[in-house]
């Protein structure tokens, strides 16, 4: 046989076996078509919860507010989490910059109270401007973190500010991107003012603004930023005002500077509601014959 004819035989075998479907071409073919795509490194993600249930608003009987947040690596790579605040447009920045907050890591959700001291690890600064809650998390990991919102005196009244976490997972040069979620901090509509009358440092006498409550209605004056310690007898509106001495002030609240003083509505108990009808600020101070107090114009 030929050199010409037995190559073109084995042209002829080649193609028979092709076309009538060869289990071995076939194999070849389909296995060096698809190794590429068949590689999966993994992935990243993230989620964010915890966040809906730190809307509040502040008052004279909310003064601070501890919640949990939870951050969680939802890829298949471990990673380190991270997060940023921003205060969305339209709302409140200044009242953002008037609550502080410390945020430090706890074991779970359940850590997480208003009796809960603050641990190891925390950051602290404000819902405008917070550090990072940064963590390591492993693939599928999550951390909880406390947080402790706390409004300033300067914080503004009948105020909504609402805030944004901002949390992102990165795996080396890789990032899940940035998830959110948001909630409000609101104050309440400022409460009106006492009236302070001071009588040569011995005591000041504090009244409020009448209104249209029965003249029996019954009030009481609580001192501290937490208005929770009573510092002088009930009164009514019969009555209309309170003298308080400095020895009525306990030494837990304050020995010396300003003082705030919050009256509120008494119910038929004597207990003190969440009614409050005015604040003023009173102040300890220190004159010849001992301890003495003034309102809040004696510096």
């Amino acid at each position: 046989m030929s050199r010409r004819l037995r190559t073109v035989l084995a042209g002829l075998l080649a193609l028979a076996f092709v076309v009538g479907g060869s289990s071995a071409a076939w194999a070849l073919w389909s296995a060096t078509g698809t190794t590429a795509s068949s590689v999966t490194i993994g992935k990243t993600g993230a989620s964010l919860t915890g966040t809906s249930d730190m809307t509040t608003t502040f008052s004279s009987s909310v003064t601070s507010t501890t919640k949990p947040l939870t951050l969680t690596n939802a890829g298949s790579l471990a990673g380190t989490a991270t997060t940023t605040v921003s205060v969305v447009s339209g709302s409140s920045t200044v009242l953002a910059q008037a609550v502080s907050v410390v945020a430090w890591p706890v074991t779970g959700t359940a850590a997480c109270t208003a009796s809960t001291s603050v641990g190891t690890g925390s950051v602290s600064g404000t819902w405008a401007s917070l550090p990072s809650l940064t963590t390591k998390l492993a693939a599928g990991a999550s951390a909880v973190w406390c947080t402790r919102s706390t409004p300033s005196s300067s914080a503004p009244a009948s105020s909504t500010a609402n805030v944004n976490v901002n949390l992102t997972v990165t795996a080396g040069t890789w990032s899940s991107g940035v998830v959110s979620g948001g909630f409000y901090l609101n104050t309440s509509a400022a409460t009106p003012a006492l009236t302070c009358t001071d009588h040569s440092g011995n005591y000041v006498e504090v009244a409020w603004a009448t209104s249209s409550r029965p003249k029996d209605t019954w009030y009481g004056a609580y001192a501290g930023r937490d208005a929770s310690t009573m510092v002088a007898p009930k009164q009514q509106d019969y009555y209309g005002r309170f003298t308080i001495a400095p020895s009525q002030i306990p030494a837990s609240v304050a020995t010396s500077g300003p003082v705030l003083i919050t009256v509120k509505i008494l119910d038929s108990a004597g207990n003190p509601t969440s009614t409050v009808v005015g604040t003023g600020q009173i102040t300890l101070f220190t004159q010849n014959d001992g301890a003495a107090a003034s309102g809040p114009s004696t510096a």
